[in-house]
Parts: structure tokens; sequence; C-alpha cells
């Protein structure tokens, strides 16, 4: 498990994105994936409301907060508490995304619905995949549920998705509720990474 753990921050030192991050005051490599799939896909524009749930530690929500702009309003949800970031437009909450209340809870801050949803949600990693995976897909799923109370009609979603058995659901649920439905995997995730994004344009309701 140490050499592993050592193995990993050694990578992690040589990696372009972090430190990209690092030097260009981002808080997480995790920005870049963000900012490659707004460059290519114009999912949000000045003055947008935006939820990101799964914001700790605040790489996204600073990705976010500088494509809604002064006029705009970021609102990052994680049930861990997110260091001040200094930015006007943003807000943060605790809050658990399998919480009672959820909806109500973040409608009160933004008193509007959604522009976009941004969801880059993982589980506490067990080193069991189908576990792992499991776990995450519920994630998924409950976003996907949410989504529907909290986007506005027209709105967009991008959502970090594991490959696996349930991925293929996933991505039926999500193209039953938007127009355009895409896999995307950013030049920014890892080598190796089963993870992929769907993005989610023109939210019809349901």
């Amino acid at each position: 498990m140490l050499k592993s753990k050592r193995r990993w921050l050694q990578e992690r030192k040589r990696d372009p994105y972090f430190i990209l991050s690092k030097k260009e005051g981002y808080r997480s490599r995790a920005s870049y994936k963000l900012k490659q799939i707004l460059d290519e896909y114009k999912l949000i524009r000045t003055g947008d409301i935006v939820l990101d749930i799964g914001c700790a530690p605040g790489g996204w929500l600073q990705v976010a907060s500088e494509a809604v702009g002064e006029t705009g309003l970021v609102i990052g949800v994680d049930v861990k508490k997110v260091e001040n970031l200094g930015l006007e437009n943003t807000k943060t909450i605790v809050l658990n995304v399998f919480d009672e209340g959820f909806v109500e809870k973040v409608l009160k801050e933004s008193k509007s619905r959604f522009d976009a949803i941004l969801s880059d949600l993982s589980p506490n990693m067990s080193g069991i995949y189908e576990l792992d995976h499991a776990r995450q897909i519920e994630m998924v799923e409950r976003v996907i549920q949410l989504s529907k109370y909290l986007l506005k009609i027209g709105g967009s979603m991008v959502i970090k998705v594991f490959e696996g058995e349930g991925s293929d659901r996933v991505y039926k649920r999500v193209s039953r509720l938007f127009r355009f439905v895409k896999r995307v995997k950013p030049k920014a995730s890892r080598k190796g990474s089963s993870e992929f994004y769907l993005v989610a344009k023109f939210f019809k309701g349901f």
C-alpha cells in the first residue's frame, strides 16, 4: 500500500495537468477536463446559473465561475466543506446528494432552476472495481433523478460515469431526457482511467 501511494505521488508530480493546475491556480487537475468539455460543447454562457454536484476541492467551481462571469451564479454542493475560493459569483453548500430535501435546499440558494448541472461525483474507492462501479452508478442515477427538478427546459448536463455494467443503462436514461447526448473522454482524463463523461444538451423535461 505504501509503495503504491509513493508511486502515485511520483506520477502526479510528473503529470502535466497537475503541474499546469499549480501554475494557473486551479484547485485540481480535473479543472482541465471541464475546460476541455466546455471549449468544445459550449454548455455554459455568461449569466448562466450552474450547479456543481461533488464540487470539492473546487476546481470545477473555478472553471464554471469563469464561464458564467460576473452576472452568473455557481452553486457548489459537496459532503466536504470547500475552502473559500474568493469568488463573488459562487456559493457552496455542505450537502449529500442523497439527503432528503436536496432539491429544496439547493433551489433556496439559487432562487431559480439551473441552466447547467455538473457532476464529477465518485465514491470513496474500495479498490474492488465492481463495488466502486455500482456505487458510482448509484450516484449518477441520483443526479439524473434530481436533474428533472433542477434543470431548466433546454438546459445542459455534464456527468462523470464509470465504464461498466451500468453505464449503458445510464446512457439510455439520459437520452430520454435530452435531445443531444454524447460520451466524451477529455484529454485530461488519465490514461487507463475507466471514467468517461456524458455531455447532454437541450433538456426536454419529463
